[in-house]
């Protein structure tokens, strides 16, 4: 029985010892395997993920379609779990979901996996960041929930309190006002560069994330009484917001008129990151000191597409603009998640207080001259 189930998977590839079990278990157990055939596998649940069909739960958002971005994180998940599989030859499904295979698998991540993309050199990247296993454990999790949930498992290890792996806190930058003015003014030595600046500067002011500021279409352009306004549906989220247009917007449109929606053609998000860096640098945004967790790293090296939308939120933030409002355009539905995502630095906190005790006492004086 071994060497046939042996012949029929060498086919696929050198068959892994966990392969060759099933067959085994099966020929063992043949009196439940008709009741077994019928329960996918663990790769199997997680496809119907990727593919779309397991929806939103939940009060928020039940029945609603999952984000491209989501569907693309089920996909990531599962390609590492099968690098995880070929490398280990560890035979991944539910019942093998233990802290066993979390502690092993984590230290594949951090240690073994090799990226598909490679560093400035040409070299390969081995290792993922920490927040990246977070989010890799945590999509696991959600399978392992689900297939307890449609009762495919019974076994519960992922719920253990040491099968857990939390995201660290983040430090980023925001560029303030007068930074995003003197970048459009600046003149960059190519085309191809003066668009991706245009294109910064216009996520700098309208809030929204690369993925639907770089695809803005004609028809999310509106005219109300004489005014324009964005009108977008978003993409990660499902939300439909208004949003005003900026002078500078208007500047923008006005530039690339010939355009069907008014804005520079779009790019793939890591050309976009790179030329943006090249664009600062040659701007002068080398300051230095701006990441607390990384002072030693220049503004520009900083700066990516995602930069923009921190921006807008911080920018609009320091200005005393109503939190709630502001989370109307990003889409934030806690003002806990708002206030982890922008941000704002001690100093930047000191001024706001410098300028709000200012206009108090510049009251109180006109009181008193009154």
């Amino acid at each position: 029985m071994c060497k046939s189930a042996y012949n029929t998977e060498i086919k696929n590839g050198r068959p892994l010892p966990g392969t060759i079990k099933k067959y085994l278990d099966a020929f063992i157990n043949q009196n439940e395997a008709s009741v077994k055939s019928d329960q996918p596998t663990l790769y199997e649940l997680i496809d119907r993920f990727i593919s779309g069909e397991i929806k939103k739960a939940g009060k928020r958002g039940g029945g609603r379609d999952k984000s491209k971005g989501t569907l693309n994180n089920y996909q990531t998940a599962k390609q590492h779990l099968q690098a995880f599989e070929q490398r280990k030859r560890y035979r991944i499904d539910f019942d093998t979901i233990t802290l066993e295979f979390f502690n092993s698998y984590v230290d594949f991540l951090q240690k073994t996996f090799v990226q598909k993309t490679k560093d400035a050199s040409g070299n390969d990247i081995v290792g993922l960041s920490h927040n990246s296993i977070a989010k890799d454990i945590r999509m696991l999790k959600i399978f392992m929930n689900k297939a307890v949930g449609l009762g495919y498992t019974g076994n519960l290890a992922f719920k253990h309190e040491d099968f857990t792996y939390s995201e660290e806190a983040t430090d980023a930058v925001y560029l303030k006002e007068a930074e995003i003015s003197k970048l459009f003014r600046y003149k960059p030595t190519s085309e191809k560069l003066e668009n991706v600046k245009d294109m910064f500067v216009f996520g700098c002011l309208v809030g929204l994330r690369f993925s639907d500021y770089s695809n803005v279409k004609p028809e999310n352009i509106i005219d109300e009484d004489g005014e324009l306004f964005l009108k977008i549906k978003t993409q990660k989220t499902g939300e439909l917001v208004y949003i005003p247009c900026h002078p500078i917007v208007l500047q923008i449109f006005y530039k690339y008129g010939r355009n069907t929606n008014r804005l520079p053609k779009s790019i793939s998000n890591q050309k976009f990151n790179e030329y943006i860096k090249e664009v600062c640098k040659a701007a002068n945004f080398d300051q230095a000191g701006r990441l607390t967790t990384h002072p030693e790293k220049l503004l520009y090296e900083c700066i990516s597409s995602h930069t923009a939308r921190r921006s807008f939120a911080t920018n609009l933030f320091l200005e005393g603009f109503p939190v709630m409002e502001i989370m109307k355009i990003t889409g934030h539905t806690t003002e806990k998640a708002f206030m982890k995502y922008i941000r704002v630095s001690k100093l930047d906190s000191a001024k706001r207080l410098n300028a709000h005790m200012k206009e108090m006492w510049n009251k109180k004086l006109l009181k008193v001259a009154m």
